[in-house]
């Protein structure tokens, strides 16, 4: 037995020997240099590409099947002159024993000088879209690769999963290049450096890269640092990143040539059996901000569905845009956008996302509700806003005053001067390109607003813009004691724009409204007023010459400021009495118990036939026109008598019950900046009206002469026929 022993055991070395010589000699032999036309030749039958092998062919067997290529270069089969990729070097190894228990242990894979380029032309097409299997590259590749994959899961289910291991991959010194000439697009990834650890599946391995990110329109640096811990399962089809570490350090254009530095940090889970992929604890910082999420998505391979959360901590966004390169335009309020903070629930597609249960504190205001791109590619901007208080005029442009204009306001009843108006301006007032691409529907509401320095409490908006047209649906609040409302639209796709608005006003101070926006002073009292209105344009004077539609107004209890009509009326009365004044009337001011009147605007002619205002013992009537596009206006006030309602009344303007339905006519002609002012005695109109007394005052006698005549002649009869003589004089 030892005999045997020994000669199976000499055996044993001889083949041993016997395979290592034929091993040896087999290397040696055995050149595959000598095989790169069919090497070459299966590369274009079986993946459609054309190999250029320029180096060596370096190999070998036992107890690693190693390779080593260098000068590698892939073209399509179609267009060989221009390469698709190009590698200086590749070199891998593979176990040969591992292989028969269907093990596949690899050893180092190193690449090292990759140059990809990757190339979509005028017409859309990709310079690898015909790479791959022929069937799959001449249309025919759905069942081809259909039926490969039925083949290979049946041949993986009787010999069982082929285990997989790879000791590292080194990738050095790579060079992606993108290119894009439909879209005029071009991206450069240099500088590409891979490093991981052992790759077994459901072990962790260390995983480096480092990379250049160069883009042209705009033009922009990115230096990429990424480090994790990955893990896979080939069986389960999962893939993680745990503790993954994200830096991006940028700059160029889209920064103004400032670099900035932003960190992402978290894990990532990525499940493809069950189309599903996870961010989770991430953490995120972007100069000074920092912001912490998660993050979930489903249908990875169909329609992708995001749900998640979002919080970012109070930061500075003043601070922060000077830090990405950007200044903000310059605001009324220098601390305005320096407290902003937010959280939110995200929910998405990959074509919307939404802000849901959103909170956004702004400067010490707290707004409520969502927000969101409802479509990415169209920009369609959605939000349902509601909060307490906001002080818009803070991020309006800041406002020029002067000593004099800040201290000094409007005087009572307009401006003295006679002076002509400055002509209304043909500046643009509307970014209408911009506003003619919105996609906008929105609505918010608060409970108190600054607006133009006046408080408005509750304010509510609602607005919607979409093909170039914006519509006002609600606009509404209180302020100066009254209710506002309207709605409008503006057709910013067209030239010129037209504009619609219509409007009420109710119970609002009207001396209060003038007062603010800084108008003369020429009424006091609760105002009413709907209006209709359109106009087209884009300056203060094309909508002024361009004005029309209708409006209607009530004034109560008020005054007109400035003017005192009862003086005015009593000047007219002692003048057709042919006397002076004696007394002073004292105020300056004609009250008034109400005030009404409507217009109707004709290309920016406003015309007034029925204005009506009941003053202490007058009746007011107007009628006339105010030339909008000219400022000025030409109106004639009637005033009826309706008694003296003094209790001591001057004597020059003593008034009886002949002068009771009379209509004194004023006048007022010049510019609407001092439009009370610009009143004064219809004098042609009191010629006529004192003509007109008189001629009836001399009527009067003569009747009242041939009565006490009849009287004497006639007796009894005399009253009979002084009632016919009456009516002949109309007494």
């Amino acid at each position: 037995m030892k005999k045997l022993a020994g000669i199976i055991g000499l055996a044993l070395l001889a083949l041993v020997i016997l395979a290592v010589g034929v091993l040896f000699f087999l290397t040696r032999l055995f050149d595959p240099n000598d095989y790169k036309e069919q090497i070459q030749q299966a590369a274009r039958e079986q993946a459609n590409i054309e190999l250029t092998l320029g180096g060596d062919i370096g190999w070998s067997l036992f107890p690693w099947l190693g390779i080593e290529l260098k000068q590698v270069g892939i073209a399509p089969v179609g267009q060989p002159e221009q390469p698709l990729a190009d590698v200086g070097s590749v070199g891998l190894g593979v176990e040969v024993l591992p292989l028969l228990r269907r093990e596949l242990r690899m050893s180092d894979v190193i690449l090292d000088s990759v140059r990809l380029n990757l190339l979509v032309d005028e017409k859309g097409v990709a310079n690898w879209s015909t790479v791959g299997p022929r069937a799959q590259a001449e249309g025919e590749g759905a069942e081809a690769v259909e039926q490969g994959r039925a083949s290979a899961e049946a041949e993986a289910e009787r010999h069982g999963q082929l285990q997989v291991s790879v000791q590292s991959v080194r990738i050095t010194n790579a060079r992606i290049e993108y290119t894009d000439r439909q879209a005029n697009q071009h991206l450069l990834l240099e500088e590409v450096n891979l490093r991981t650890g052992a790759l077994i599946d459901q072990q962790p391995f260390d995983v480096e890269f480092l990379g250049l990110l160069l883009t042209d329109q705009p033009a922009t640096r990115a230096r990429i640092d990424l480090k994790t811990v990955a893990s896979f399962s080939l069986a389960d089809q999962l893939y993680q990143l745990d503790g993954f570490d994200l830096k991006v350090d940028a700059s160029g254009d889209l920064f103004n040539g400032r670099a900035t530095g932003m960190r992402l940090q978290g894990d990532a889970l990525v499940d493809l059996a069950e189309q599903t992929a996870q961010l989770r604890q991430l953490r995120m910082a972007l100069a000074d901000l920092r912001a912490t999420g998660e993050l979930s998505v489903t249908g990875l391979d169909s329609e992708p569905a995001l749900v998640g959360s979002i919080d970012i901590a109070q930061f500075d966004a003043r601070t922060l845009l000077h830090d990405l390169g950007q200044e903000l335009p310059d605001m009324a309020h220098a601390a305005a956008l320096s407290r902003i903070a937010l959280s939110a629930d995200l929910e998405g597609s990959a074509n919307s996302l939404m802000l849901n249960d959103l909170r956004l504190q702004l400067d010490g205001t707290e707004l409520r509700g969502r927000l969101g791109l409802e479509d990415l590619a169209k920009q369609a901007l959605r939000f349902e806003l509601s909060g307490d208080s906001l002080n818009i005029d803070h991020y309006l442009p800041p406002t020029e005053q002067t000593a004099d204009s800040a201290s000094s306001a409007p005087a009572q009843g307009g401006s003295s001067s006679t002076a002509k108006p400055e002509p209304w301006s043909n500046e643009p007032l509307l970014p209408l390109e911009t506003l003619a691409g919105l996609n906008v529907h929105g609505s918010l509401d608060l409970q108190k607003v600054k607006l133009t320095g006046q408080n408005i409490s509750p304010f509510a908006l609602t607005l919607e813009a979409a093909d170039g047209i914006i519509r006002l649906r609600r606009f509404e609040g209180g302020v100066f004691g009254g209710q506002f409302s309207a709605t409008g639209t503006l057709g910013a796709g067209q030239l010129p724009a037209p504009l619609t608005l219509k409007g009420k006003l109710s119970g609002m101070d009207s001396q209060a409204l003038q007062r603010a926006y800084e108008m003369p002073e020429q009424v006091r009292g609760r105002l009413d007023l709907e209006m209709d209105l359109r106009t087209r344009g884009n300056s203060m004077r094309s909508w002024i010459d361009e004005l029309n539609g209708n409006l209607s107004f009530d004034v109560s209890d008020g005054a007109l400021l400035g003017v005192n009509l009862e003086q005015r009326l009593c000047q007219a009365i002692a003048l057709a009495n042919r006397e002076s004044l004696t007394s002073d009337f004292g105020a300056e001011n004609t009250p008034f118990n109400k005030l009404t009147g409507s217009f109707r605007i004709v290309n920016g002619t406003v015309q007034s036939r029925d204005l009506v205002a009941s003053l202490p013992g007058i009746t007011a009537k107007g009628n006339g026109d105010i030339h909008l596009p000219e400022q000025r206006l030409d109106y004639g006030v009637a005033l009826v008598l309706e008694g003296d309602q003094r209790e001591m009344p001057d004597p020059a303007c003593r008034i009886n019950q002949r002068y009771v339905g009379v209509e004194w006519p004023l006048r007022c002609e010049g510019y609407l900046h001092n439009a009370a002012k610009s009143c004064g005695v219809d004098t042609q109109g009191v010629t006529r009206i004192a003509g007109q007394l008189l001629r009836n005052e001399a009527e009067r006698k003569i009747g009242d002469k041939v009565e006490e005549k009849l009287e004497e002649k006639l007796g009894e009869q005399a009253p009979a026929v002084r009632d016919a003589i009456r009516g002949l004089f109309n007494r």
